[in-house]
């Protein structure tokens, strides 16, 4: 895989970027989601860990329980907004390179491999995020989804 200069990286270029900003020591990601769906869980993986058969899990959360994590936001480390969380990783144990998914009921979502130094330093304005496809609203990573009752296939 080679990075993009929004500082992702395509894993699954035919389907629907995830977005990621910085807000202060914070990456905050938006996935794209319809309204009305079940997001159950986020999980953090390790991208940069290839001997592995399954990429090491650097962080996890469940059950959001707020209208921004039900909608697909999420502040990474914190467990703010979501029932369940794992404990922040320590500072050193995260990876240069990470795949952000999240899944619904059904097992059914969207990730995206994100490279957090580059992310961290983009310059963006107020309400965007970084997408492999340049910056976009949380409106405009939303619309990439057929929502209203037409199914949709997932990039992830």
């Amino acid at each position: 895989m080679s990075s993009t200069s929004c500082g992702l990286l395509p894993e699954h270029p035919e389907g629907p970027v995830v977005g990621a900003r910085a807000e202060g020591d914070s990456i905050v990601v938006k996935f794209p989601v319809c309204r009305g769906d079940d997001m159950r869980r986020v999980e953090v993986r390790d991208s940069d860990d290839v001997k592995s058969e399954e990429p090491r899990l650097v962080w996890w959360a469940s059950d959001p329980v707020t209208p921004s994590a039900e909608q697909g936001v999420v502040r990474l480390w914190s467990g703010e907004g979501f029932t369940r969380h794992a404990a922040p990783p320590a500072g050193s144990s995260v990876p240069r390179n990470v795949e952000v998914k999240y899944a619904d009921a059904t097992g059914v979502g969207y990730s995206e491999v994100l490279t957090l130094a580059t992310v961290a330093k983009a310059q963006l304005e107020a309400g965007h995020y970084w997408t492999r496809d340049g910056a976009k609203t949380e409106a405009q990573i939303d619309a990439q989804l057929p929502c209203g009752g037409q199914s949709t296939t997932p990039g992830g």
